[in-house]
């Protein structure tokens, strides 16, 4: 983990580097956010059956969502390559937190989330 930052919504946000050497002096310079957020029964409050869908959420998945996302730059010069990174993690920072701290951030996430879930179990049977 590089960094984590608490945001006032109660989330904590994981900053992860990535970055590797493709070739030479050419690297691929990789940001990855993570929000781990807990699931409840009251989370599934609204979607058919709640009691039955938040058990096989569980089994299925465990009691924990994960927002993720990937930030990258592709073929850049070794030199450049601190640099490109703290503009990625710069840019994500002064765009994308406000957003992600908003107080409804986690509920519309996570019912997102239930969702697709759901829909698949209408696949699977």
């Amino acid at each position: 983990m590089f960094e984590t930052v608490e945001l006032e919504n109660g989330l904590r946000v994981e900053f992860y580097d990535y970055s590797r050497k493709l070739a030479g002096d050419r690297w691929l310079v990789g940001l990855l956010v993570k929000i781990p957020m807990r699931v409840t029964r009251k989370d599934f409050d609204g979607f058919g059956d709640p009691d039955e869908l938040f058990e096989k959420f569980v089994q299925k998945h465990g009691q924990e969502v994960c927002f993720q996302l990937k930030k990258e730059r592709n073929f850049i010069d070794e030199r450049e390559k601190d640099e490109v990174f703290s503009r990625l993690l710069s840019n994500l920072k002064k765009h994308a937190l406000s957003y992600m701290g908003h107080r409804d951030f986690s509920k519309g996430f996570k019912k997102k989330k239930i969702k697709e879930f759901q829909e698949r179990l209408t696949w699977w049977q």
